[in-house]
């Protein structure tokens, strides 16, 4: 397996780790004013899309190698 795949596998896991957390993390949390519910939520969907970026890269690294 490439370099680049292993890292686009390594960053892909990360990234859903940091969702993972995050996810857990709010699950735990009280209800905030509406400004603190709407960082929360762009903070999340801003690691959904770093995900989905992850996702991206991992099969743009499986293509060029194969």
């Amino acid at each position: 397996m490439s370099k680049s795949i292993e890292h686009a596998e390594a960053a892909l896991a990360s990234a859903k780790a940091d969702l993972l957390n995050e996810l857990e993390r709010d699950a735990k949390r009280e209800d905030g004013s509406d400004a603190q519910e709407q960082r929360r939520e762009r903070h999340q969907q801003s690691l959904r899309d770093k995900v989905a970026q992850c996702e991206r890269d991992l099969e743009e690294s499986k293509h060029n190698a194969g």
